[in-house]
C-alpha cells in the first residue's frame, strides 16, 4: 500500500522563500533609490524645483533602483497572496499586488520622465509635470497606503511579518503617503521621506520572517 504524498509544505515553503527573497531585495533597493533620489534647491515653483531634479545625472540610477524596488515589492506581495491565508487576507494580498503593478507602471514613467527635462527649462507646466503630479499624489500615495493595510493587517495575523514589523510598516506607510499626496502643493512634509524610508526596513524585515518562518 502507497503512502500518499502531499505536496502543500513543500509549496508553501518555496513561496516563503520567494517572497522573502523578493521582499529583502525589494527593501533594500526602496533604501538605496530613495538614498540617492536627487533633490532641489527649494527656490522657485514646483515646475522648476522638478526641472532641476530631472537635469541632475542621479535621476536614472536612482529610479531605475526605485522601479526595480516596485517590481520586487509586487512580486513578493503576489507570492504571499499565493501562499495558504485565510479568505480576508487572500483578497487583500490580491488587491495590494494589483495597486503594485500600477505603482511600478507609474514609476517606469517617473524614471523617463527626464527625456522631457528640456521642455520644462521654461518653467511652464507641461504633460510631463502633470503627469508626474498626478502619479506622485494619487499612485504614489496609493501604494503606501495599501503597504499600511499588509503591515497592519499582516502584523496582527502574524501572516505578514508580526507586531514588531507592523510599527516600522504603518510608520513608513503613513509618512511616505503623506509626503507623496502634498508633494506637488507644499514642501512642508518633504522630510517625511526620508522617515518613508522605513518602508524598504519593514519589506526587509518582513522578508527575512519569510525566510526561516517553517
Amino acid at each position: 500500500m502507497s503512502t500518499p504524498v502531499t505536496t502543500r509544505p513543500s509549496t508553501s515553503s518555496r513561496l516563503n522563500r520567494v517572497s522573502g527573497i523578493c521582499l529583502v531585495l525589494g527593501g533594500i533597493t526602496f533604501i538605496a533609490g530613495g538614498a540617492t533620489h536627487p533633490g532641489d534647491s527649494g527656490e522657485g515653483d514646483k515646475v522648476q524645483q522638478l526641472h532641476e531634479m530631472l537635469v541632475q545625472p542621479s535621476w536614472y540610477p536612482s529610479h531605475a533602483l526605485l522601479l526595480l524596488s516596485m517590481g520586487l515589492f509586487t512580486a513578493g506581495i503576489f507570492a504571499i497572496s499565493r501562499r495558504d491565508l485565510g479568505r480576508s487576507m487572500a483578497a487583500a494580498t490580491k488587491v495590494i499586488a494589483g495597486i503594485g503593478v500600477l505603482a511600478t507602471v507609474g514609476m517606469a514613467a517617473h524614471l523617463f520622465a527626464a527625456l522631457e527635462a528640456d521642455s520644462l527649462a521654461a518653467g511652464q507646466p507641461t504633460t510631463v509635470s502633470t503627469m508626474q503630479t498626478w502619479n506622485e499624489t494619487i499612485v504614489d500615495t496609493l501604494w503606501a497606503l495599501s503597504i499600511v493595510v499588509l503591515a497592519v493587517a499582516g502584523g496582527l495575523t502574524r501572516t505578514v511579518g508580526n507586531r514588531v514589523t507592523l510599527a516600522l510598516g504603518l510608520v513608513g506607510g503613513l509618512a511616505y503617503a503623506l509626503a507623496s499626496a502634498t508633494i506637488a502643493f507644499t514642501d512642508r512634509f518633504d522630510p517625511l521621506f526620508p522617515v518613508g524610508s522605513l518602508i524598504g526596513v519593514w519589506a526587509a524585515a518582513v522578508g527575512v520572517v519569510a525566510i526561516i518562518r517553517k
